[in-house]
């Protein structure tokens, strides 16, 4: 009865998901190796990968469509139920949960090559199931990041770490390093930004620069709790991680609060940089509204006389003159000239 629920809590998120996502589909890698030997073979069906005890095992999973090879992982592996939910379900949020025997890690990649083109960041969720000879991946779109590391186990045997938990390091250092490519970026993105507002007051600038301060939000969110995850490895404080292994955590404990700075600073410069488009925008409605009160001011003597001359008695001596044209011209004109003058001089023109 438990299993039967279990299976249609499974398919009631991935239909859930299929309907709000296009979902990847599944595809299954398995490594096997040590210092002497690396075995790698794609394959279809959970049930058709066995365990070596000599050596590290690797289960690298990409997509979420396919709910019967999560199903069997759960029964073949002994995992817990809630822990194939939080793989499936791709709103979680990064965490550590440690169980007697295996260790869950749940946290999001970003994917780089997008960022590159649209300038908007899109988050790839990545599980890890860490047991004593094995580790289990489960990518929700396949990136490039893990691909690398599978060449490099393949091809450098020195680069193929001992332990699983080493391969879990290597994995979270992939990830680390993924979210630095796009520091990189978005540092020169900005400094690029803040050279164009310079010349260009258009309303695609700020867009711009809401979009990357949103950009911010969403890595601060992820990168505040995987800090969290770290740490908790790196205190060698959970089962599985050995001595050697969290003593190389730190340095990724470090990496990440340096990254957590670099939003500080983004953020602040963002800020700054929004502050002085504002400013630059009042700046030149003031003068537009600067120039048209001085125009007013002008031409508001000018009003007046037209307004007296133009009224309609009978007995206005200006009117019967022979030069009286002559002189509201040249009335005008001197009225004109020196306030024009008068304003230069106060730098209001």
């Amino acid at each position: 009865m438990a299993n039967l629920l279990f299976e249609d809590r499974i398919n009631e998120i991935l239909e859930t998901l299929r309907l709000e996502n296009d979902l990847e589909n599944t595809k299954i890698t398995f490594c096997s190796f040590n210092e002497h030997h690396f075995d790698k073979h794609q394959t279809t069906d959970i049930d058709d990968i066995e365990l070596r005890d000599d050596r590290i095992n690797w289960i690298y999973i990409t997509g979420l469509s396919d709910s019967d090879n999560f199903i069997k992982m759960k029964e073949k592996f002994k995992i817990h139920p809630l822990i194939i939910e939080d793989m499936l379900d791709v709103e979680q949020r990064t965490k550590l949960e440690a169980y007697d025997d295996y260790l869950f890690v749940v946290t999001d990649t970003v994917d780089y090559d997008m960022f590159n083109s649209v300038k908007e960041l899109s988050f790839n969720q990545v599980s890890f199931v860490l047991k004593e000879n094995l580790l289990v991946t489960v990518e929700q779109n396949k990136s490039t990041s893990f691909d690398r590391i599978v060449d490099k186990l393949e091809k450098i045997p020195v680069f193929r770490p001992k332990t699983t938990d080493g391969l879990l390091l290597l994995l979270m250092d992939a990830v680390i390093d993924n979210y630095y490519q796009i520091f990189d970026i978005l540092g020169e993105y900005i400094d690029d930004l803040e050279d164009t507002m310079m010349t260009n007051h258009d309303d695609d600038v700020l867009r711009e620069l809401y979009t990357m301060k949103k950009n911010l939000i969403f890595l601060r969110k992820t990168l505040w709790p995987l800090r969290t995850v770290i740490n908790e490895m790196s205190k060698f404080r959970v089962n599985l991680v050995s001595h050697n292994t969290s003593i190389y955590m730190r340095d990724l404990y470090d990496h990440i609060i340096q990254m957590l700075e670099f939003i500080e600073v983004y953020r602040d410069m963002i800020n700054s940089m929004i502050d002085a488009f504002d400013t630059n925008i009042s700046n030149r409605t003031n003068e537009v509204m600067m120039v048209l009160t001085v125009w007013s001011t002008i031409f508001l003597p000018l009003t007046f006389l037209t307004g007296v001359y133009g009224m309609n008695f009978k007995y206005m001596p200006e009117l019967q003159g022979k030069y009286g044209y002559i002189l509201f011209w040249v009335t005008a004109i001197v009225i004109t000239s020196v306030m024009i003058y008068f304003f230069k001089k106060k730098k209001w023109m």
